[in-house]
């Protein structure tokens, strides 16, 4: 014969176990998804040993070389507003590559072939604080060297 307290828990752990899989695979939806209106877009390419940036906006791209010797960059920059919602757009033309902003918590691979997507809003901070960008994937020889800075302006 059936215990009817045996029964009660059983359907009691399958509701719980229910709940959190609903939940979480509503969390993991709205986690993944793109802001409607973003402020800004930038397309972000990895290429062995540097990072290129592209703003769709105004159609430009600027290759960013980075020197060890005075931890600067030069060529260019991620350049976002203080408070903006940024959609970045990542790839990597060679290898792959992932793209690393340690200080924001973002971090997504550049796969050559595919496009992974993300938007972040960036720091209320005053305009020139920067914050390192880096690779976090070895890709070859100077790796170590394959960093960049988000720049507010």
């Amino acid at each position: 014969m059936v215990n009817k307290l045996e029964v009660a828990w059983t359907l009691i752990v399958v509701a719980l176990l229910a709940g959190v899989a609903a939940y979480s695979t509503v969390l993991l939806y709205h986690l993944d998804s793109l802001p409607s209106n973003p402020s800004e877009y930038v397309e972000v390419i990895g290429h062995q040993w540097y990072w290129e940036f592209c703003y769709p906006a105004n159609d430009t791209c600027f290759n960013s070389s980075y020197d060890p010797t005075t931890n600067s960059v030069s060529g260019g920059a991620l350049w976002a507003t203080p408070g903006a919602v940024v959609q970045i757009n990542v790839t990597g033309a060679d290898v792959i590559h992932s793209f690393n902003i340690p200080q924001l918590g973002v971090r997504i691979d550049a796969i050559p072939g595919r496009t992974n997507h993300f938007a972040f809003t960036v720091p209320s901070a005053a305009p020139g604080t920067q914050y390192l960008i880096q690779c976090t994937e070895f890709c070859g020889t100077f790796h170590g060297t394959m960093r960049s800075f988000l720049v507010l302006t």
